[in-house]
């Protein structure tokens, strides 16, 4: 018993090692798909109701933030939601999250929804947004987050551009998102 708790404790020193210098990346990235059903559509029954796609996308980057902070997440906003094409019942639709900038305790995760029309083997680009979570400790209060790894110059890109993004949007003393509008 007591070689087992030492393995737990090694595990978890290592853990700790490991948030203290960062997370890449790819550590958090995360697909989510499915085929979208009737009961998926909105009120005229063909095309896919907006709320559910949100939904999945909030899951996903919801996960990925998740999987970065190691710790209770929570959705502070959603920022540039852009339906970009529209999606059917039956196309099988895919949502791709991954983080861009993580600050003290927020993370910034970009969210691409792919929808596919599996007969006709045609793909494209539905929707994006960008989904700002913050790490929460166990009273809800905000707490930090491991560093951001930069792999690459996509990597740098957008760890630069969310820094921008972050940078022109605060909370104010009554809890309200403040963003520069462009």
């Amino acid at each position: 018993m007591f070689a087992g708790k030492e393995a737990t404790m090694a595990d978890s020193t290592s853990k700790e090692d490991a948030a203290a210098e960062g997370r890449t990346v790819s550590h958090s990235l995360v697909s989510l798909s499915q085929v979208i059903m009737p009961q998926q559509a909105g009120p005229g029954g063909v095309f896919a109701h907006g709320g559910d796609i949100m939904k999945m996308m909030d899951t996903a980057a919801g996960l990925v933030a998740l999987r970065h902070a190691h710790s209770q997440v929570v959705t502070l906003r959603v920022e540039g939601i852009n339906f970009l094409l529209p999606i059917r019942v039956g196309n099988y639709v895919t949502a791709t999250a991954r983080i861009t900038y993580v600050s003290q305790s927020s993370m910034e995760i970009q969210v691409r929804v792919t929808a596919e029309d599996v007969l006709r083997e045609r793909e494209w680009e539905a929707l994006t947004a960008y989904f700002i979570f913050v790490a929460v400790d166990k009273e809800g209060k905000p707490q930090k987050v491991p560093p951001l790894i930069l792999e690459n110059d996509e990597d740098r890109r957008l760890f630069e551009a969310g820094r921008l993004r972050h940078d022109t949007c605060r909370i104010d003393d009554e809890a309200r998102a403040l963003c520069a509008l462009e």
